[in-house]
C-alpha cells in the first residue's frame, strides 16, 4: 500500500535571527559612523567647556535698568561669558537719575553711574530689600572734542597739551573755560580759522538732559564748584536759636541760577552724545561731555580696525577732576551673583577694560594703573593728565537735587 508523504510528515516552521536595527547595519555604520563619532565628540566638548548650558542647566534671566553702563551688558562677548555662568541679562536704557526716580519693581538690579543716583534708589526703597552697593569700575567724566578745537583752546591758554606730536589727551583749565562761556565767546572769536575751521557757535560743552543723566549732573557739580569760589555748595547754615525744620537750600539755588545759562545755551540736549560724537560732523557739537570709557572704547575699536588711533578725536581732561563711581545695586537677591561676577571675574574684567572701563581688582591695584597698562599693551598712549587722583568733592544729595531741579526745571 502506498502512503502519501504529505499526510505522514508535519510542516516545520524555521525562525531565523532578528535582523539588526538599521543604525547597526554594516552599510549604515560604514556610511554614517565617522560623522556620528565626530558629532558626539563635539557635543561632549561643548558641554565640558560650558558653551552649551540650555536646556541642560537652567539659565537665570535678570532684568536691569541703566544708562551708559548698558554698553557692558549689550556687548556680545560679555553676554557669552555670562552665559557660561548661566546668566542672561536684559537691559532697559535710561539715564541714572531717570532710573532712580521711576518705579523699579519690574527690575532685578540697577547699574547707576554715580553715588547720588544710588542714594536716591535706596531712599525710594527704604522699606524694601536692596543688596550691597558694588563699585566694579570707574569712569570719570571728560570733554571729548576734535583736534582743531583742542588746539584753538591751547592757543588761547584755555587748555594745555603734553609734549609730542598729535597727542590724544589735553588738560582743560576749567576756570578759564567757564569764563569763556560766561563771556559768550564763539569759536570764530577764539580764532578756530587758524586751524582750518569756521564756526560761529558759542563755546560750550554739550551734555545730556540734566534731569535724567548722571554725566550732566556731574558736569553741573563741576560748574557749581567753580561758581561758588571753589567751594562745595552746602545747605544754608541754621541761625543760632532758630527752631528745627527742613533744610534751607536758598544758597544752592542761587549758585544753580548763576550756572543755568551755561547749560541752557546748548539748547535741547541730546540723548546719546557718544553716538553723535562718533558719527556726526565735528562742527555740530565741538565739545561733548562723555565718560572716559566711551572715548577709550572708540579708540580701541579704531586701533583694532585700522592699526592706529583716531587722531582727529581727542580728550580734554578737566583740571578739576570729578571721579564718578558706578554703582551696581541688586534689587532682588538673585542678582547678587551678577554683581559678584562683574566685580571679580577675570574674564569679565578683561573684557570691561577692552570696553574702556577701569577695574580695581586684584586687591591693592588701582583702576587707572590696570587700565593704562592695558592701553599700552594695545599700542595706545595713556592719558597722563588723568593720573592725578585728586577729585573735586561732591555736594550732598539734598543740595545736588536742588541744583539739578533749578538748572533743568525738572519735576
Amino acid at each position: 500500500m502506498t502512503t502519501d508523504r504529505s499526510l505522514r510528515e508535519e510542516p516545520q516552521l524555521t525562525i531565523g535571527p532578528k535582523p539588526p536595527a538599521f543604525f547597526l547595519r554594516r552599510r549604515f555604520l560604514r556610511t554614517f559612523g565617522p560623522a556620528l563619532v565626530l558629532a558626539v565628540t563635539g557635543l561632549v566638548a561643548l558641554l565640558v567647556s560650558g558653551t552649551i548650558v540650555v536646556p541642560f542647566q537652567q539659565t537665570l534671566v535678570l532684568r536691569g535698568k541703566m544708562g551708559s553702563k548698558s554698553d557692558l551688558f549689550e556687548d556680545a562677548e560679555i553676554q557669552e561669558i555670562l552665559m557660561r555662568h548661566h546668566i542672561r541679562v536684559h537691559v532697559t536704557r535710561a539715564g541714572s537719575r531717570d532710573a532712580a526716580n521711576h518705579d523699579l519693581s519690574q527690575y532685578d538690579f540697577v547699574f547707576l553711574s554715580g553715588e547720588s543716583a544710588a542714594g536716591l534708589v535706596r531712599r525710594s526703597r527704604a522699606n524694601q530689600w536692596t543688596g550691597s552697593a558694588r563699585q566694579p569700575f570707574t569712569s570719570p567724566i571728560v570733554l571729548a572734542t576734535y583736534r582743531r578745537y583742542a588746539e584753538t583752546l591751547v592757543e588761547n591758554k584755555i587748555a594745555t597739551k603734553p609734549a609730542g606730536e598729535s597727542p590724544l589727551y589735553y588738560t582743560l583749565d576749567t576756570e578759564k573755560f567757564a569764563e569763556t562761556m560766561k563771556r559768550k565767546q564763539t569759536w570764530d572769536s577764539l580764532g578756530v580759522a587758524r586751524f582750518g575751521a569756521a564756526n560761529g557757535n558759542q563755546v560750550l560743552a554739550q551734555t545730556p538732559n540734566v534731569c535724567d543723566s548722571n554725566s550732566a549732573a556731574t558736569y553741573l557739580t563741576l560748574l557749581a564748584f567753580l561758581e561758588n569760589g571753589r567751594q562745595v555748595p552746602v545747605v544754608d547754615p541754621r541761625p543760632a536759636g532758630a527752631p528745627t525744620g527742613p533744610p534751607v537750600l536758598s544758597a544752592a539755588r542761587a549758585v544753580a541760577d548763576r550756572v543755568k545759562p551755561l547749560m541752557a545755551a546748548q539748547g535741547f540736549p541730546s540723548a546719546d552724545l557718544s553716538e553723535s560724537y562718533a558719527n556726526l560732523a565735528e562742527g555740530d557739537r565741538p565739545i561733548v561731555v562723555l565718560y572716559e570709557h566711551q572715548y577709550l572704547a572708540m579708540q580701541l575699536r579704531a586701533k583694532a580696525r585700522s592699526g592706529q588711533a583716531d587722531a582727529d578725536r581727542v580728550l580734554l581732561y578737566p583740571r578739576d577732576n570729578i571721579l564718578t563711581k558706578p554703582q551696581f545695586l541688586a534689587l532682588k537677591p538673585e542678582a547678587e551673583r551678577l554683581g559678584e561676577l562683574i566685580t571679580f571675574d577675570p574674564e569679565l574684567q578683561r573684557r570691561a577694560m577692552e570696553l574702556g572701563f577701569g577695574v580695581a581688582t586684584p586687591a591693592g591695584s588701582t583702576k587707572s594703573a590696570r587700565l593704562y597698562d592695558f592701553l599700552r599693551e594695545q599700542g595706545l598712549p595713556t592719558p597722563e593728565s588723568a593720573d592725578n587722583d585728586g577729585t573735586t568733592p561732591l555736594p550732598d544729595n539734598l543740595v545736588l537735587e536742588e541744583m539739578i531741579k533749578t538748572v533743568g526745571d525738572c519735576p
